[in-house]
């Protein structure tokens, strides 16, 4: 057991643990982008989406899905906690010359960005999830429903995300954070691999281009929801 303990607050066993849920989170945010992206399709899409993740496995799913990722992202976060305040300790001197000319925005911030992120997490989920934040754009609390092409109805979810993203402190807390998504994957990704140990000088230089590319890919992607809203796109 002592043995287990020592490996459990190892530095090595926190990186890897970081690592493994960050990459395990990057795989939840391209679904999670999936199924955002429906609305595009319009409301037959994107309910029928938002019904099958209730219904899925008499509704086990999704609780299942809840749950893993639940440990996956408190796994993260206290890794990266951990990871920060043994930094810190081992760098005493705070006012020591750093040359930053090689570091990224991201790399350099990359404990506020998480701490920010996970806010920010909460707050999404009390507003699309709870229904305890915007309570006036949440299905559950107006009664909206929206009759499929079965005659199943269903909470509107189409509605609630056009209703939310027609109100200008929604579109603008969630476009920044979407920016600040994308500049923490931007350095995670790579860190992720390379505490892996991928090191592959064929695979680096391509690791090193998915951090940017996904960074900017999933941005752009969850921003041109609320963006095309406001633009009229979607309606």
């Amino acid at each position: 057991m002592r043995a287990f303990g020592d490996v459990w607050r190892s530095n090595i066993f926190q990186k890897w643990v970081m690592a493994l849920t960050g990459l395990l989170l990057v795989l939840f945010l391209i679904g999670h982008l999936s199924g955002n992206l429906l609305i595009f399709l319009g409301p037959e899409h994107m309910n029928e989406y938002g019904r099958s993740l209730r219904t899925m496995v008499h509704g086990a799913a999704i609780w299942l899905v809840r749950g893993g990722l639940l440990l996956v992202f408190v796994l993260h976060v206290w890794s990266a906690i951990r990871l920060t305040q043994r930094n810190r300790a081992a760098r005493p001197e705070k006012y020591v010359k750093v040359d930053t000319r090689t570091s990224t925005m991201a790399s350099r911030s990359m404990a506020l960005s998480g701490l920010l992120l996970l806010v920010y997490a909460l707050y999404h989920l009390a507003h699309f999830t709870w229904g305890t934040a915007h309570s006036q754009f949440y299905a559950g609390q107006t009664g909206w429903e929206y009759a499929l092409a079965d005659g199943t109805i269903v909470p509107d979810v189409y509605r609630m995300v056009l209703a939310s993203f027609h109100e200008p402190l929604i579109t603008a807390i969630y476009i920044l954070a979407m920016v600040l998504l994308g500049l923490h994957l931007n350095h995670a990704v790579a860190s992720a691999f390379q505490t892996l140990g991928v090191t592959n000088k064929r695979l680096v230089p391509v690791i090193r281009l998915v951090g940017p590319i996904l960074g900017i890919g999933v941005a752009i992607g969850f921003c041109s929801v609320p963006l095309s809203i406001i633009a009229g796109l979607v309606h």
